[in-house]
């Protein structure tokens, strides 16, 4: 769908994106490689674009994915670099596995169907997969216990079909100022590593880290790190912006996401009257109202009725009455000259004004991630 027929679109910023990649690539030490990420959509900015922009940017090495289907999909993209399937994937989709396979694509694995059918989606194509081993170490979530992955190594020495590429973990409070608890998982997960070295070979990926502890615990970096959030030039919490601050004071992100639309209806209404579902909202005084074609469908939360803002001509002006499934009404009295068509900024800056997906967040109760990645994946992305 192009800008022209879309009611809202998302704009991709090209130069954020390489300012993020650089950025983060100049905390790693030079042996550390750097995956970015690009799961759900590249939460919410458009996977096949975002993947693009890495692989011709030279700085990326990886690609992280959430599932076979992810995979696949930048595969028929045209994109070659290495892909890792970091989450579930069905065990009795052979035919699916074996194309996998074919594509060199590689596999999280955590569990001993999935690491069988692994083996015979590769016999059936005459090939290896690709196995990255997935090490509990205290998120307690979808993790080998350390006491069971030394099998699992075994059984994967021992066949034909697999080829074990990458052990990693993940960490539960990397975002915290309180980094006691990563301290203890990255000591669980060293420990294994000195265990096992022996056993797996010097080739085989090493990789903990996500994007807060690849700004503030270097010592997790190991041989790959996997840059998710501080890729879209978003801050993991304020608790790592704020400790990244101190370590790294010239460390700077750059917002890559901007979302907008455009006014399509205005109207004049009374004092006293009701506006919208449930009349939640009753205009306080002779009152103009813009309508805009966002809705709950697009991802613009319904707790944001009657709390949020938008930018129009600079301006931050109120989301006013219930937010509709496709519709939304603001209040746009104090601006001067607005008219049909006029651009609105759902997410971004324009002019002097700026609202950003942390902003949303708060209104709901919610965290950035969720607001990006829940845009609707059918509205247009576009890169600028």
């Amino acid at each position: 769908m192009s800008r022209a027929l879309a009611h809202s679109w998302v704009e991709i910023s090209e130069r954020a994106l390489r300012h993020n990649f650089s950025a983060h690539r100049r905390l790693l030490g030079r042996q550390t490689k750097l995956m970015a990420v690009v799961k759900s959509n590249a939460y919410g900015h458009g996977m096949e674009i975002v993947s693009k922009v890495a692989q011709k940017s030279g700085q990326v090495d990886w690609l992280g994915v959430a599932s076979l289907r992810e995979a696949l999909a930048l595969r028929q993209a045209g994109i070659k670099l290495p892909i890792l399937v970091l989450g579930y994937y069905h065990p009795f989709e052979i035919s699916e596995l074996s194309k996998g396979v074919k594509l060199g694509i590689s596999f999280t694995v955590y569990e001993i169907g999935a690491l069988k059918a692994l083996a015979r989606a590769a016999k059936s194509v005459g090939l290896k997969a690709k196995v990255h081993l997935k090490l509990e170490t205290g998120l307690a979530r979808l993790g080998l216990p350390a006491d069971q992955v030394m099998e699992f190594i075994k059984f994967i020495k021992k066949s034909s079909s697999l080829e074990l590429e990458g052990i990693s973990s993940h960490f539960a409070t990397a975002e915290s100022r309180d980094q006691r608890f990563l301290k203890q998982q990255l000591l669980v997960y060293k420990d294994f590593i000195n265990k096992a070295k022996t056993l797996v070979g010097a080739t085989v990926w090493w990789h903990i880290a996500g994007s807060a502890a690849l700004t503030t615990a270097p010592e997790a970096h190991l041989s790959l790190v996997r840059l998710g959030i501080g890729l879209y030039g978003l801050w993991p919490s304020l608790e790592n912006r704020q400790l990244v601050k101190k370590q790294h004071p010239n460390f700077k992100l750059q917002p890559v996401l901007a979302w907008k639309t455009q006014i399509i209806e205005l109207r004049q209404l009374s004092a006293g009257l009701p506006v919208g579902y449930d009349c939640t909202y009753v205009t306080k005084r002779p009152s103009r109202l813009a309508a805009i074609p966002v809705g709950y469908w697009d991802g613009y939360d319904r707790g944001l009725s009657n709390r949020g803002q938008v930018l129009i001509r600079g301006t931050k002006c109120p989301i006013v009455g219930r937010i509709c499934m496709n519709v939304s009404m603001v209040d746009v009295t104090n601006l001067k000259n607005v008219k049909v068509g006029d651009e609105v900024v759902l997410i971004g800056q324009q002019g002097g004004g700026e609202v950003t997906a942390e902003h949303l967040a708060a209104n709901i109760g919610s965290i950035n991630y969720e607001v990006v990645t829940r845009i609707n994946p059918l509205l247009p992305r576009i890169l600028i």
